[in-house]
Parts: C-alpha cells; structure tokens; sequence
C-alpha cells in the first residue's frame, strides 16, 4: 500500500491536515497554504486535535509510509550522485564501493518489493475518455 491508497481510508478532513503538513499537493507550482487557511477549510478554530492524532498509531503509520516514499526519491539522487562520481575519470575507490553497496541495496528493495501482493484494482477503472 503507499501513501495515497492509504490516505484514502481517511476523514477527508484527516486527509487534508496531512496533504498540508507534509506538502502532498499534486500541484507544486502552488503556494502552500497558511494555517489559517487550513483552519478555516477544516472548520477549526486550532490544530489541537490534529496535533493529538499525531500521536496515533494511524498518523504513525501514515508517516511511516510518506518517509518510505520519500526515501525513494533521496535514494535516486544519491545514486545518481554516486553514479557520476564512481563512473568520472578521476573515481575514487570509496565511490566505487558505494555505488556498488547502493546497488544491493536497491536489489534486495526490489526483492522486497516484488514479495508483496500487487493491488487488482485500478484506480482509472472509473475514468470516462
């Protein structure tokens, strides 16, 4: 399951607070709102009950979920950096074997990720062209 699968299983106001704090928006070419926008698009006058279900195992494992998600992202960069550097006319030994160790790390996520069941549904099903 990653991260949008699962944030559909929240309130829509759950689902919000945790788009705007984390800066899930599709649209990254649009400012982030401010708190008080938020507040007042989720009917609140504060964040206090959002800041307590952050302290919940459902928040915890949505975190979890973004943070492996973004993981990702960090790990193509550094490959890419590493790539560069291991690959340059004057490659260092130590970028050589970071490379190396980068890619068994990729192996072994890939391995992980191919055990886990794949989702049968499809989520453009609905889409009318």
């Amino acid at each position: 399951m990653d991260i949008y699968e699962a944030l559909k299983e929240l309130s829509w106001k759950k689902r919000m607070y945790f788009d705007w704090r984390h800066d899930l928006s599709y649209n990254q070419n649009k400012e982030k709102e401010s708190e008080e926008e938020i507040m007042r698009k989720l009917a609140v006058k504060s964040f206090n009950e959002y800041i307590k279900w952050e302290r919940t195992p459902q928040y915890l494992r949505l975190l979890s979920l973004f943070l492996e998600s973004k993981f990702a992202n960090d790990l193509e960069k550094v490959y890419k950096m590493t790539a560069e550097r291991a690959v340059a006319d004057d490659a260092d030994e130590k970028s050589i074997k970071l490379l190396l160790q980068i890619q068994k790390e990729i192996r072994t996520f890939n391995k992980a990720a191919s055990n886990t069941k794949p989702s049968t549904s499809d989520s453009f099903d609905d889409l009318e062209l």
